[in-house]
C-alpha cells in the first residue's frame, strides 16, 4: 500500500482502458434516472456503478466516481444491490476529505454511504450531559476518529501515575461517548484506533511511562478491550496507517494548515478500509470463498503432472508459498468461510491431491462443494452458490488466470474477484487487504457456518437421491428450538436482521442496542431467536422473529430466516408454535405485514400460504393481513419445534 497514484489497490482489478467512457455513459443514465425508471434498468446501473468502482482507481477516476456516487444517492431506494448505509463521522481534526470519498468507496463493497460531518465539540458536551441539538435521524453507525491529542493533556509528566489516570479518563469519555451517540441517534458506535505517534524521540518510547507512543499503544488497548466487551465496534485505523508507512501516513505541513489526520491523497484508501468495517457491519462481507486449484492451490497442472509432479510443500519457495496459501484458507474456514472448488479438470483427477499428497492442507472435507469440470466458470460458481443457498453477492472468487478473473467479473458482477495476481506468496496478502471477508466479533454461530454450509449441499445431494420431497424432509431429523433474545447471541441477532434480504417480511434493520432494548421488554415484546439442527449437524440462529404484543391484538413486527433454512418447513412450524404462544396469551387476532422491496419477493405470499387474510390493499408496498388463533389449523411440517 502506497500514496502513489498508481497501485494505491492492488487487490482490485486493473483499471479499464476505457474507463472514462464507461463512466461518462453510466453518468448520462444517472441523470436520467426518473420515478418511471424500470427496475432493470435501476439494478443495471447498480451493478455498472459497482464494476467502475471495483477497479485500481487512479485520482482523476476516483474523483468522477465520486461523483457519480453523489448523483447516485437521491435515487438511493432505487438501487435494489445497494444498500443506503447513513452514518455519522466525528473527530478532532479535519474529516472533511474523509467523507467526501465514502460514497464512492461504498459502491465498491455494494453499499451507497451518506455520511454526516458531526461536530465533536457538540458530541463531546453531549456525552457530558448537555442538552445540545445533533442529528435527529437514526443513523447506522456512528465513526468515531480521535487522535491521542484530544485524550491527553500536554502537560503530562513522564510517569506511571499520570498516564495510567489519564487512560482511564479516555475509557470514560469513550463509553459517554458512544453511549450518547447510541441513545440520541439509536446507532451503533465504531471507535478507530489511534495511529502511532510520528515523532520517536528514543527507541525506548514504548517502555517510557507517559510518553505519547506509549499513550497512544495503551488507548489501543483500551479500544480493543471495549470492541472485546462490545462496547463498540473497533476500525483498525491504526493498522492501516503501520501498513502505509508513518513517511506516506502523515503529512505535517497540512496537518498545520488544515488539521488532516493523515495525507489528503490517502483519503480514498482509508474511506476503502472503513467501509470494509461498514460491509461487515450490515452483512455485506462474502461468505464464501470459491477456489480453483491448479497454480491457486498448488504450482502446475494436476491433470498432466500428477500428484508426485505438483509443487507444494517445504521442499521449495514456490510449494511453500502455496502451502502458507492453505493455512491462510484454513484460517478463513475457522472463521466460518464456506469453502468451495471450481475448476477446469476432469473430478476423480482433481480430488487426488486432496486424497493423496501428504504436504495438502485442505482436504475434502473442508469442502462444501467440488465443481471440477469442463464447463464454463461463471455457470459453475453460479450453481455452486445455488447450492449453498447463497447470493452472488456473498461469494469471493480466487484465481490465478487473468482471463478467467475477467470472466467472471463480466458475467457475475456481483461476485467479488480479487486480483490475487500471479506469485502465489501475494495471494493471502491479497485476498486480506481486499477486505471481503472481513468481520466483525465472531460469534460461535459464524464459526460453525463452514460446516453448516457443508451439510447443506450433502442435504442437497440427498435430496436428489431420495426423490419423494416429506420423505427426504423426515430423514433430517430436523428439530428446532425458539428462545427469546439473550445478551450471549445478541451480536448474532443484530447481524442476521440487518444482513437477511430475501426471506424477510418488513427489511427493517436494527442495532445492538435496539436489539437489547427488545431483550428487556419483557410485557409487550415476544422475540425469538431460533436454532436448527439436523442429522448433519447443527445449523446456529436461523430465524428472528419480533411481535409486538397490544392487547388482544398482537402484530408480528419482523420475520426473516436465513436462506440455508429455506423450503424445510421452518416458517410452518414457527407459525405452529407463535398462533399457540398467542391462543394460550388470550390475543385474538395476529396481524402480519410484508413490506415489498426488490430482494423480498421470494415471500410475497407468505401470508396467505400461512392461512392469513388480507385486512387491507397495498398502500404503497405494504399489505396487512390477519388471522385468529383461535381457529388457527396447525400447518403440516416434520421438525420437532419446541419452546425454550
Amino acid at each position: 500500500m502506497n500514496a502513489g497514484e498508481t497501485g494505491r489497490f492492488p487487490w482490485r482489478a486493473p483499471l479499464a482502458a476505457d474507463w472514462q467512457l464507461q463512466w461518462a455513459a453510466l453518468d448520462n443514465r444517472v441523470r436520467a434516472m426518473q420515478a418511471s425508471t424500470p427496475p432493470a434498468e435501476c439494478e443495471a446501473i447498480s451493478n455498472a456503478a459497482r464494476r467502475l468502482a471495483g477497479q485500481d482507481l487512479a485520482t482523476i477516476e476516483n474523483i468522477k466516481l465520486e461523483k457519480l456516487a453523489h448523483r447516485m444517492l437521491p435515487h438511493a431506494a432505487r438501487f435494489p444491490r445497494l444498500r443506503h448505509v447513513r452514518i455519522g463521522v466525528i473527530g478532532n481534526r479535519t474529516l472533511s476529505y474523509l467523507t467526501a470519498q465514502l460514497p464512492a468507496a461504498g459502491l465498491a463493497r455494494g453499499m451507497l454511504v451518506e455520511a454526516i460531518e458531526i461536530p465533536y465539540d457538540a458530541a463531546a458536551a453531549a456525552a457530558l450531559g448537555a442538552a445540545v441539538p445533533l442529528h435527529q435521524s437514526k443513523l447506522e453507525a456512528v465513526v468515531i476518529v480521535l487522535d491521542a491529542g484530544s485524550l491527553i493533556k500536554s502537560d503530562m509528566f513522564l510517569d506511571e501515575k499520570t498516564e495510567t489516570r489519564a487512560l482511564a479518563e479516555a475509557q470514560t469519555f469513550l463509553l459517554r461517548l458512544t453511549r450518547a451517540m447510541s441513545r440520541m441517534m439509536s446507532s451503533t458506535a465504531i471507535v478507530a484506533t489511534v495511529p502511532p505517534d510520528r515523532v520517536d524521540i528514543s527507541s525506548s518510547e514504548l517502555a517510557l511511562p507517559g510518553s505519547t507512543s506509549r499513550f497512544s499503544m495503551r488507548l489501543n488497548e483500551v479500544i480493543v478491550d471495549g470492541a472485546r466487551r462490545r462496547d463498540w465496534v473497533m476500525w483498525d485505523l491504526a493498522a492501516l496507517a503501520v501498513r502505509v508507512g508513518a513517511e506516506n501516513w502523515f503529512d505535517a505541513v497540512r496537518f498545520h494548515e488544515a488539521k488532516t489526520p493523515f495525507h489528503v491523497s490517502l483519503a480514498p484508501l482509508v474511506a476503502d478500509h472503513l467501509c470494509r468495517t461498514l460491509a461487515a457491519l450490515v452483512g455485506k462481507s462474502c461468505r464464501a470463498l470459491v477456489l480453483d486449484l491448479d497454480n491457486t492451490l498448488w504450482g502446475g497442472d494436476i491433470g498432466d503432472d500428477g500428484v508426485a509432479g505438483i509443487r507444494l510443500g517445504e521442499n521449495s519457495a514456490e510449494g511453500e508459498a502455496y502451502l502458507s496459501f492453505q493455512r491462510f484458507i484454513l484460517n478463513l474456514r475457522r472463521r466460518g468461510v464456506v469453502l468451495a472448488i471450481c475448476s477446469k479438470n476432469t473430478d476423480s483427477i482433481a480430488r487426488e491431491p486432496f486424497r493423496s499428497h501428504p504436504d495438502m492442507l485442505l482436504r475434502e472435507e473442508h469442502i462444501a462443494v467440488f465443481q471440477a469440470n469442463w464447463e464454463d466458470k461463471a455457470s459453475n460458481l453460479q450453481a455452486i452458490a445455488d447450492a449453498l443457498s447463497l447470493d452472488l453477492e456473498s461469494v469471493a472468487f480466487a484465481d490465478d488466470n487473468a482471463a478467467e478473473r475477467e470472466r467472471v467479473r463480466q458475467e457475475l458482477p456481483l461476485v467479488s474477484v480479487p486480483e490475487i495476481g500471479a506469485d502465489p506468496a501475494n495471494y493471502a496478502a491479497r485476498i486480506a487487504d481486499s477486505g471481503v471477508f472481513d468481520h466483525l466479533l465472531l460469534t460461535i454461530d459464524d464459526q460453525m457456518r463452514a460446516g453448516s454450509y457443508r451439510g447443506r449441499a450433502a442435504g442437497a445431494e440427498l435430496k436428489s437421491k431420495i426423490g419423494n420431497y416429506d420423505e427426504y424432509l423426515r430423514s433430517l431429523k430436523m428439530s428446532a428450538s425458539a428462545s427469546r433474545f439473550d445478551p450471549v447471541n445478541r451480536a448474532r441477532i443484530a447481524q442476521l436482521i440487518n444482513k437477511s434480504n430475501q426471506f424477510n417480511l418488513t427489511t427493517r434493520r436494527y442495532s445492538e442496542s435496539d436489539v437489547q432494548q427488545f431483550e428487556q421488554s419483557h410485557d409487550g415484546i415476544l422475540c425469538w431467536q431460533v436454532r436448527l439442527e439436523d442429522v448433519f449437524g447443527p445449523h446456529g440462529i436461523i430465524a428472528i422473529i419480533i411481535v409486538r404484543k397490544e392487547a388482544m391484538t398482537w402484530t408480528i413486527d419482523t420475520w426473516l430466516m436465513s436462506c440455508r433454512a429455506l423450503t424445510r418447513g421452518i416458517e410452518e412450524a414457527l407459525m405452529n408454535l407463535l398462533m399457540a404462544e398467542a391462543r394460550q396469551a388470550g390475543a385474538e387476532t395476529l396481524i402480519g405485514e410484508y413490506i415489498a422491496t426488490p430482494r423480498n419477493a421470494l415471500v410475497a405470499d407468505f401470508y396467505p400460504r400461512m392461512g392469513f387474510t388480507t385486512l387491507e390493499n397495498q398502500l404503497g408496498s405494504a399489505t396487512r393481513y390477519g388471522a385468529q388463533p383461535a381457529s388457527f389449523r396447525p400447518l403440516k411440517h416434520f421438525i420437532d419445534a419446541r419452546l425454550c
